[in-house]
């Protein structure tokens, strides 16, 4: 008894030791807070005191709404002006009303100054004066630290417009009255009247006449809100086109100031009467002969016109025709194209003719005229002659037999073997599920994933994300790209085909798509494809973890991943990666 009474004392004394030193910093003049700050829904809250000198500026000291975001420059060190070591800094902004209106949680080398950028939409509805930023850094080797820093702000009240198409590129047919959708959103801090799209002001593409008419004038349009229009176009002529409009509007805050706006550029394609009138792909050859494929054009234009087979078959080689237009005059012809088998046995060949436009800018722009053809073609060796008694064609037939015989009486041990190594596969790569039956492709990201041999994003990965996604459980997948993603990829004219058969959706230019996956996400309960970690996101979507796949392509083949178990661990090596570089 004793015994057990000394131990718990000398236990006791520890415990009144540790906590005592825990109340004073060796390394600093000031008191510290014992307690950490609270934790609620991962963001810290602000405690009351204050022990770090809090280096903040912004610029500019006045902004627009709907225009300009607003800077921050921020520094953390101790009272004695020594730098205090990495940390996580959550910090929020307050109105002069004291209501919080941004916050943000980032991890940052607080060494040296770092800066934020705050969204315009934050001060959309605010008169501006006087706002309070709060502050703690939370860093893993020393105790939290809080401060707190004023700035005055000007904000000037502004309506800003943005006019967009939905469908774009939009595919118009002659001689008839198309409809094409406009949307116009305010973008800006105020309300916005007399709106009125007037005339186009700038065309750029093919030449070719097209009558265009539109209703939308004298539109209010509140803060936020948005109006849905229909510009109707009227071609006589096939043509490409690049079509963009002007938005004249007005302010409630400055009604006698008309101001100006360019629309995004409408893309308008009207095909041109050419038609793929019927081909031939023939389903076997003999080695040493020509493989033949025959198509049949009928151009009801009055003008030569120019198209790109295109061919893929590794064991026949076309010359002469990998990205080579060839020219079709009006009236119907007969094309062919010629083929050397290079191996006998059976080889998969595809198929495929585009329409190649080039605009006055020579770019070029690739319309489908025949969907990819599929076609299994057997080459058939010279020796393949029906003299069987000949003696090396006498032993292969009676030692194939003798083959086929073994394996006929040995079934039961290859099937054996057969299922053994498909409950093997099985354990190395087991086929992950999923629990929601719709999927979102970032078609971005999978196409940067792996590069192609000129460094630029591919199409294949896109292709074969596709393909791997239609085997699993999924009933409905959406694939999403930047609007850049067009221009960069290493295969335009496929992305277009993807684009036309509805396989895949471009964004209208300077739209976040990272902000519309997830919102489409969230809104159709989805799961989302993606090696991009969302990390700004994360406060607003805390579901990201729990739909997000990772994946692996690797020589073209897709490897899908269980969702993460552990995502903050993931994002915190990231961030120490991103900080070695």
């Amino acid at each position: 008894m004793l015994r057990r009474l000394l131990n718990n004392s000398i236990l006791i004394v520890l415990v009144g030791i540790f906590f005592l030193a825990m109340t004073v910093n060796p390394t600093s003049n000031v008191a510290l807070a014992i307690e950490p700050p609270i934790e609620e829904n991962s963001r810290y809250v602000i405690q009351s005191f204050e022990n770090a000198t809090f280096s903040f500026y912004t610029n500019p000291s006045e902004i627009t709404r709907g225009v300009n975001d607003l800077n921050l420059t921020m520094k953390f060190c101790y009272e004695n002006n020594t730098l205090i070591p990495d940390s996580t800094v959550y910090y929020n902004i307050s109105n002069t009303f004291s209501e919080n209106i941004f916050e943000e949680t980032v991890w940052v080398n607080t060494t040296d100054e770092f800066n934020r950028t705050v969204p315009w939409q934050t001060f959309n509805g605010q008169d501006g004066g006087v706002f309070t930023v709060k502050a703690v850094a939370n860093s893993t080797t020393t105790t939290t630290y809080n401060a707190t820093a004023s700035f005055t702000l000007i904000v000037l009240p502004f309506g800003q417009v943005r006019m967009f198409f939905p469908s774009n590129p939009a595919f118009l047919t002659r001689y008839q009255d198309n409809q094409v959708s406009c949307r116009i959103n305010n973008v800006g801090g105020t309300t916005v009247t007399n709106v009125t799209v007037t005339n186009e002001i700038t065309k750029t593409g093919t030449d070719g006449s097209m009558t265009r008419s539109h209703s939308i004038q004298n539109i209010e349009i509140a803060e936020g809100a948005f109006y849905d229009g229909i510009i109707s176009f009227y071609p006589d002529d096939y043509l490409f086109q690049k079509h963009s409009f002007t938005i004249t509007f007005r302010t409630i805050d400055d009604p006698d100031t008309p101001r100006v706006y360019l629309s995004d550029p409408l893309e308008i394609i009207v095909e041109p009467d050419l038609v793929i009138d019927s081909f031939q792909l023939p389903i076997s050859v003999n080695m040493g002969e020509d493989y033949v494929i025959t198509y049949q054009i009928i151009n009801n234009e009055n003008e030569t016109l120019y198209v790109v087979p295109e061919i893929h078959c590794d064991q026949i080689i076309f010359e002469g025709i990998e990205d080579v237009s060839v020219g079709i005059a009006g009236g119907r012809h007969n094309n062919y194209i010629y083929g050397v088998p290079q191996i006998d046995g059976t080889h998969p060949l595809s198929f495929s003719i585009d329409l190649e436009w080039i605009t006055v800018s020579e770019t070029k722009w690739y319309t489908i005229l025949l969907f990819t053809q599929f076609q299994a073609v057997s080459v058939i060796p010279v020796e393949s002659s029906p003299i069987i008694f000949q003696p090396i064609i006498f032993y292969s037939i009676f030692f194939v037999s003798l083959i086929i015989g073994l394996a006929y009486y040995s079934r039961d041990i290859i099937l054996g073997i057969a299922r053994r190594v498909r409950t093997t596969s099985s354990r190395i790569f087991p086929e992950v599920s999923y629990p929601l039956e719709t999927v979102i492709l970032d078609g971005s990201n999978i196409a940067w994933e792996e590069k192609s041999l000129s460094n630029k994003p591919q199409i294949n990965n896109i292709e074969a994300m596709i393909n791997r996604l239609s085997r699993a459980n999924f009933k409905k997948i959406v694939t999403v790209a930047d609007a850049a993603l067009r221009y960069q990829i290493d295969e335009q004219k496929r992305l277009d085909r993807l684009v036309k058969e509805g396989a895949m959706k471009m964004l209208p230019a300077r739209v976040d798509g990272d902000k519309f996956i997830l919102r489409l996400a969230e809104e159709e309960n989805a799961m989302i494809v993606s090696n991009d970690m969302f990390k700004e996101f994360r406060e607003t979507a805390p579901w990201i973890d729990e739909r997000r796949i990772p994946y692996t392509i690797l020589d073209g083949e897709v490897y899908l991943h269980p969702t993460s178990v552990s995502p903050s661990s993931e994002i915190e090596k990231e961030n120490n990666r991103e900080k070695d570089n």
